[in-house]
């Protein structure tokens, strides 16, 4: 029974120490399991730290070729914006430098164009007033390189009226149908005249006028109304005025004092077109 006794401790002896060897395996394999992994995993870190800091070198990398880029792109657009300003400033240069040589020349041809229609013109009107001249009283006179047709009050008005006569009236349409369509760089100017001595209708007198001034620029204002509602001339290159006694022909109060009493016609070109006034700009100048 003794030896039996003795046996069972020695096996449960072993048993415990087979136990706490295998324990000790299992912690052994554990700890190298875990120094393995653990060993693993650093070695999948410092692989994955060396791609991260090889990433972030490249990504600096692109990002300063992004730069560089970025700057040369701006250097290129602004040495692009440089040469078009450069381009446009020559180009002006050269349109500025083609207009002073043109200029000149087309000043020249424009001048020679408006000469020519002057002449024409002109040579219109001779013709005219001659012919006008020949076939009844009023005689036509040269006054600075220009023709002048001279009509005696007598054949446009009755002495001291201002009302035309049919005859005035037909001379003047006459004038007008002539100069139609001719008129856009001219002046018809008509300037009425008489002399010292007042005139007095027939039968009477008294004057209805004071003065010739006013006698004058009475038959200057039915003229010019006749121009305008009578006829197709553009009433903006018609100028009548009256001057009076102002610039006589003949001595005052001589035997051909009479010539004084007349209405002169001729046309001047125009310095520069006519523009009718700005009511609004009159309207504030008044104020």
């Amino acid at each position: 029974m003794a030896f039996i006794d003795r046996s069972t401790r020695v096996g449960r002896s072993q048993g415990v120490s087979i136990f706490w060897g295998l324990v000790s395996v299992c912690f052994a394999a554990a700890a190298c399991y875990y120094f393995w992994k653990n060993s693993e995993n650093e070695t999948t870190a410092r692989v994955m730290r060396d791609e991260v800091s090889q990433l972030r070198e490249e990504n600096d990398t692109l990002n300063s070729k992004k730069d560089q880029l970025q700057a040369s792109q701006i250097e290129t657009a602004n040495e692009l914006k440089t040469r078009e300003e450069l381009v446009q400033e020559k180009e002006t240069e050269l349109a500025a430098e083609e207009a002073r040589l043109e200029g000149p020349g087309q000043q020249s041809q424009t001048a020679s164009e408006e000469n020519e229609a002057q002449v024409a013109m002109v040579k219109k009107f001779n013709d005219l007033i001659r012919k006008l001249g020949k076939s009844s009283p009023p005689d036509v006179v040269e006054r600075g390189g220009r023709p002048v047709l001279r009509v005696p009050n007598s054949e446009l008005f009755a002495p001291g009226d201002v009302t035309l006569k049919p005859e005035g009236k037909t001379l003047l349409n006459q004038i007008a149908q002539g100069l139609n369509g001719e008129m856009d760089h001219f002046e018809l100017r008509v300037v009425s005249y008489s002399d010292s001595a007042t005139e007095a209708a027939p039968g009477s007198s008294k004057p209805v006028y004071a003065t010739s001034w006013d006698l004058t620029a009475a038959r200057a204002s039915a003229m010019a109304r006749f121009f305008r509602d009578e006829t197709s001339l553009p009433f903006l290159n018609v100028l009548v005025i009256g001057r009076g006694d102002s610039e006589p022909i003949s001595l005052n109060g001589g035997e051909n004092h009479a010539r004084n009493r007349r209405v002169e016609i001729t046309v001047t070109p125009l310095p520069t077109p006519f523009h009718s006034p700005d009511p609004d700009k009159d309207k504030s100048a008044g104020h």
